[in-house]
């Protein structure tokens, strides 16, 4: 990795230079390409990144998801609209890199490098999303009275992104009704939204010169990829009321509007809030979370016992424990899981446990995707660093720890599909 990195310098003698004169550079630069290969690689890719280990801001805090957006649309106006994407996608790579460092490094806890990437891809969705509203104006004009609003799920909503996640995202939009854009090129508002929403899905996924940005999915919209990009918002409720599945009331759990006026998000919240309190039949919900979960055991099997999601006892059967729970007594609505299971412990429907036993997957987790992005126990070399980075003195300690904490969520979920 090493070779790699000096075979892309413009310059290795003042390369050397530099290592020789910042023993604690050398230092960071051996961690990486020891330990974290998701880095490593990216170091390879792109040499530049180097001079974010030098740049001591790089090892400050992560910023908030709106102090981001602004960062990246510094000088958008003179800027074309491909200029901006790769501006986006550079600074974006580099605030990666650096929370990435900043994590294996241990200069922070792994749970608020997970909030960090949360606000480096919020602040790129605003950020692009403006860039493609702006190109896609200059040719269309506006919806008078309307908006496009984005929705942000899973992890992303959660605030609990890792290096390598990709963004669960629903594109809906308000507008009354018969309106059409005032352009050049007129179009009527479903669309003009749906033709939008497009852009801005290619903004943050179509690599440009300065490389890919993030994998977008948005399966989880009404009627899946069979249905529309953009949804307008009434219906979009309307489906939900009739004819959603639980698992996509589940999947609202972790819903956070991203993109869109303040009015129109908050708007967009409340309505999801309503479609959280609907009445529902407990045993219902019980079932159909259980035999989701059943069918996901079948079609996406855990890669290995060390598989922190999907393997028994593993995130996905603590979301789904907390999920089921709130769905029935109403209560915890936070689409940050912390937030959520801290309600629920206070009003004596969860263990008080699952928080420490979130927090130490969701560690092992976000530091697994650097150093064993493929999967599986990390490098015996790797293993103590790992175990440190996850708040344990050793490899052993932490297993044990894990294992303990897997069979508390394995009955955790058992007891609440089998209530009574």
């Amino acid at each position: 990795r090493f070779e790699d990195v000096i075979d892309r310098l413009p310059s290795g003698i003042n390369f050397y230079r530099l290592l020789a004169a910042r023993p604690g550079l050398t230092e960071h630069l051996g961690v990486i390409l020891s330990h974290a290969a998701a880095l490593a690689d990216q170091l390879a890719r792109r040499p530049a990144l180097f001079d974010g280990l030098i740049d001591a801001s790089s090892f400050a805090a992560p910023p908030d998801a709106a102090t981001v957006a602004d960062r990246l649309a510094e000088g958008a106006g003179r800027l074309s609209y491909d200029e901006r994407l790769d501006r986006v996608r550079r600074i974006v790579g580099e605030r990666r890199f650096a929370l990435g460092v900043q994590l294996i490094a241990r200069h922070r806890d792994p749970l608020a490098i997970t909030m960090g990437y949360a606000a480096v891809a919020e602040g790129a969705i605003v950020a692009l999303a403006d860039a493609a509203r702006d190109e896609f104006e200059a040719a269309h004009g506006r919806v008078p009275a309307g908006e496009l609003l984005i929705l942000g799920l899973g992890r992303l909503g959660g605030m609990a992104l890792t290096h390598a996640s990709d963004l669960d995202l629903i594109f809906l939009f308000d507008a009354p009704d018969g309106a059409v854009s005032d352009g050049g090129k007129s179009l009527g508002a479903t669309d003009y939204f749906n033709r939008l929403a497009k852009r801005v899905v290619a903004a943050l996924s179509v690599p440009t010169a300065a490389g890919a940005l993030y994998d977008v999915d948005t399966r989880l919209r009404p009627q899946g990829e069979k249905g529309m990009l953009a949804v307008r918002l009434d219906a979009f409720e309307a489906y939900q009321r009739s004819e959603a599945w639980t698992w996509e009331h589940m999947a609202l759990l972790r819903a956070r509007p991203l993109y869109g006026s303040e009015a129109g998000r908050a708007t967009l919240e409340a309505a999801i809030n309503r479609v959280l309190r609907l009445d529902r039949d407990p045993a219902k919900v019980r079932a159909d979370a259980a035999a989701m979960r059943a069918d996901m055991a079948i079609h996406k099997p855990p890669a290995g016992p060390l598989d922190i999601k999907l393997g028994e006892g593993g995130l996905v059967d603590l979301e789904f424990a907390v999920h089921v729970t709130q769905l029935i007594h109403h209560t915890g609505f936070d689409p940050r899981l912390e937030v959520a299971i801290a309600a629920l412990a206070g009003a004596r429907l969860i263990d008080a446990q699952a928080d420490p036993d979130l927090r130490l997957l969701s560690r092992i987790l976000v530091t697994s995707r650097l150093v064993t992005p493929g999967g599986g126990a990390p490098h015996p070399a790797s293993r103590a660093l790992v175990a440190q980075l996850c708040g344990h003195a050793d490899w052993q300690s932490l297993l044990e720890a894990h294992d303990a904490a897997r069979q508390r969520i394995a009955t955790r979920w058992r007891q609440v599909r089998e209530a009574r």
